[in-house]
């Protein structure tokens, strides 16, 4: 549905209304309710970028609950007239992007898409504004300031969570690897909506599978899950969760977003995450993250910002093409922010890999543990074993509870 046009204003009130100067980390906090579980596996909401806390509702992140719109803004570039319609474009990542969300939320979380139907003009060349992954803040001020400019006369902000602007995918400059949020210092008020962050789109046709999705996710206050290396390394980027959770790879093999992400966000009910206290042995059935009701989560709080999550995962629905199905375990951090390792999947299987020719990252592409299958924590306090898979689709699961110290601790069973 196209955005509705208004009558021209001047362009000089928008350049006004974006005096706020650009950064990349400003905004704090997540985004989502979380599901009231024991508050003895809430872990504390802190100040960094994008905190996995869930301890505490958010502040300055739209809800990822009901419907929700979304409006695409498309951008041409003087010296380039485009080879693609708006529509042709905007197909490129819708229907796929609301249905990835409407999937991974059990229908809880619908996102609706207004395109502005034309291309809108750029006062520069893509070149002119050094379009790159590490974006120089004058010039990505330059363009953001530019493209609102141009845009504000004749689209209608009002109403609007989330915002993409779109560039012309085959003008030169245009760098896919600068697609990525960007949070304001200040909200942008356009037609009495504040915008606190915008969606900076410069993907090839056809994009990366699921990249609008990772992006969008971000405006929900989700975290970058993948490792970035250091300038001239080669470092792998997918180390800390491989496949798992589209927020470490768009490309993953399994880019259902983890249970703790769903809690975050306030797609579990209550009776959906179970909380692990104290000595002794419990049983546990986890339906899979990907299928709708039943236990979707189990936390063992391992420290005062510090949790262990056990989920099961299958091969059906976004995680289609996962290369294997279990129970994943994954270490979660609310003192890490975004990009510096906030979770990272346990290897159940270390020394072996997976799906070499399709995992963004073998070594954990078969991280899940099988029925039989157990893995102590370190320091021996937590021991979960994997007893059965149910006929419903159910993973039976033991989790031990003892003093520090216990043998075989760190190592899968």
């Amino acid at each position: 549905m196209p955005g509705r046009p208004r009558g021209a204003r001047s362009a000089a009130a928008a350049v006004c209304v974006f005096g706020a100067l650009v950064a990349w980390t400003l905004a704090t906090g997540p985004s989502a309710q979380a599901a009231p579980a024991s508050a003895a596996c809430l872990l504390p909401r802190t100040s960094l970028h994008h905190s996995e806390g869930v301890d505490s509702a958010p502040g300055g992140y739209a809800k990822a609950r009901g419907d929700v719109k979304a409006l695409m803004v498309f951008l041409s570039f003087p010296d380039a007239p485009p080879a693609l319609t708006p529509r042709e474009v905007a197909a490129d990542h819708f229907p796929a992007t609301g249905d990835f969300y409407d999937q991974a939320s059990y229908g809880q979380f619908r996102l609706h898409l207004h395109t502005v139907d034309r291309w809108l003009p750029m006062p520069h060349s893509a070149t002119a504004y050094a379009i790159s992954r590490d974006w120089r803040a004058a010039d990505r001020t330059a363009y953001l300031r530019d493209a609102l400019t141009t845009a504000d006369p004749v689209v209608d902000f009002s109403g609007y969570d989330v915002v993409y602007l779109v560039a012309d995918p085959g003008a030169p400059g245009v760098d896919s690897d600068a697609t990525k949020v960007v949070n304001l210092a200040a909200p942008v008020t356009l037609d009495g909506n504040p915008l606190a962050r915008l969606v900076t789109v410069f993907e090839r046709h056809p994009p990366d599978r699921n990249v609008l999705a990772h992006e969008t996710g971000h405006v929900f206050d989700l975290p970058d899950l993948y490792y970035r290396p250091p300038a001239g390394s080669n470092a792998d980027w997918d180390t800390h969760v491989g496949d798992w959770d589209l927020m470490g790879s768009q490309f993953g093999l399994a880019p259902e977003p983890f249970a703790w992400h769903k809690w975050k966000l306030g797609w579990l009910a209550p009776g959906q995450v179970g909380c692990v206290t104290g000595t002794g042995t419990t049983y546990h059935d986890l339906s899979p993250d990907e299928t709708r009701g039943g236990t979707k989560l189990l936390v063992v709080r391992t420290g005062a910002d510090t949790a262990l999550a056990i989920e099961a995962r299958t091969a059906a629905g976004n995680d289609r093409t996962a290369c294997r199905q279990g129970v994943l375990l994954y270490r979660v951090r609310s003192d890490r922010e975004s990009g510096a390792g906030p979770i990272d999947v346990i290897d159940g299987h270390p020394g072996h890999s997976a799906c070499a020719a399709t995992s963004v990252y073998p070594p954990l592409a078969d991280a899940p543990l099988g029925v039989g299958e157990s893995y102590a924590l370190p320091d021996g306090t937590t021991r979960v074993t994997v007893t059965g898979h149910e006929p419903d689709g159910d993973w039976a699961v033991k989790v031990t509870e003892s003093l520090p110290g216990g043998e075989d601790a760190g190592r899968p069973g």
